[in-house]
């Protein structure tokens, strides 16, 4: 409710999860914090076998300020649910298969010194052995350079797993946007936007840190979700005008060079075509070999900082899967990413609680 009281400087912190054992590692996490916490909320948006519930009263039995919170839906109807019972004047956000450092909260609070700061937020870093693979590999060195070259400059782009809220810029600019497809995500990159149209500001905090397991991830789910959140991001570009990454310039590679071996490949089929058929094949394919080669040399350059780049040529199947997503929302949402009855639907599948 707006405008409700709130108790000074307390904070609340919300757990999201979906059926993720892992949730008993962060919640002792939370436990094990330097700053004080009023109440640790596991945020439940529908874990079916009951682990989750199991779980979170067994630890609430030595320790009251746990609590489990059934809150089915999306992350954004989760989450909104949960900030109904937030009586503290601060709330913090963190996901099942994150680990917070004993000083985490200390940090990620500091900036709320000054008043004018709505949001705070840090980066999710692999937890040490995590990640297997080369595409997962790549997605920390990518999420570990993004943090520091994109989100420190685009607060917006900060995920809200791993951020903390004053209470007061949900009471001022409504609760999280519940209109995307379940699994679609974006709802925090819409409240940050909507925060800081607002005036508030947002400091990135890189000290405040969380360790993010990705032993579960895989360089197919890496790109199904990717392609889920660029589904889910081109309805808030076109509703907001927001985003943080893509640009046209930026994307032209991945769709010309991929462009000329499909067209080429379709024009051997005709035999009076075949010979512009093998130019335009053979340009498109040398074309993406050479982007994969610099994609790869600049991801060396890169490593030494950025652990796991040097697998940079993935990013040519991140991006045709954003493509692929972006495509998928402006079939569903129509090029005003507010298409009638585009709204959530029980065919979309659950959201994860991940960032």
């Amino acid at each position: 409710m707006a405008g409700r009281p709130r108790v000074p400087g307390e904070v609340t912190v919300l757990v999201t999860v979906l059926n993720d054992p892992r949730v008993r590692r962060t919640i002792e996490s939370l436990r094990s914090q330097h700053h004080a916490i009023a109440a640790i909320v596991v945020d439940d948006g529908g874990s079916p076998s009951g682990e989750v519930r199991r779980i979170t009263e067994a630890i609430a039995r030595s320790d009251p300020r746990v609590q489990w919170l059934e809150a089915p839906g999306s992350v954004a109807q989760s989450r909104n649910i949960a900030l109904a019972r937030v009586d503290s004047e601060f709330v913090a956000f963190l996901d099942a298969d994150e680990i917070a450092p004993v000083d985490w909260l200390a940090h990620l609070l500091a900036p709320f010194s000054d008043p004018a700061v709505g949001f705070s937020a840090g980066p999710t870093p692999a937890l040490a052995g995590s990640a297997r693979g080369p595409g997962v590999r790549y997605y920390d060195g990518y999420l570990r350079r993004f943090y520091e070259e994109v989100a420190r400059r685009h607060p917006h782009a900060l995920p809200m797993g791993n951020s903390a809220w004053r209470m007061e810029v949900f009471d001022r600019c409504g609760p999280l946007d519940t209109t995307l497809p379940l699994g679609a995500g974006n709802e925090d990159h819409d409240m940050a936007v909507r925060a800081l149209a607002a005036g508030w500001k947002a400091a990135y905090v890189p000290e405040a840190y969380v360790e993010h397991d990705f032993s579960d991830l895989t360089s197919w789910r890496l790109l199904r979700k990717q392609s889920r959140y660029a589904f889910g991001g081109f309805a808030l570009w076109r509703r907001r005008g927001s985003t943080y990454e893509v640009s046209g310039w930026r994307l032209a590679p991945y769709v010309v060079l991929p462009g000329l071996a499909v067209v080429g490949g379709i024009l051997l089929v005709p035999g009076s075509t075949r010979t512009l058929g093998e130019i335009l094949l053979g340009i498109g394919a040398i074309g993406l070999g050479i982007l994969a080669l610099g994609l790869t040399a600049q991801g060396f350059a890169w490593d030494r900082a950025y652990p796991g780049m040097r697998y940079r040529a993935f990013e040519i199947l991140r991006r045709w899967a954003t493509l692929w997503g972006a495509a998928r929302g402006l079939l569903r949402f129509g090029w005003s990413g507010r298409r009638p009855g585009a709204e959530a639907s029980a065919a979309d599948p659950p959201a994860s609680g991940k960032p």
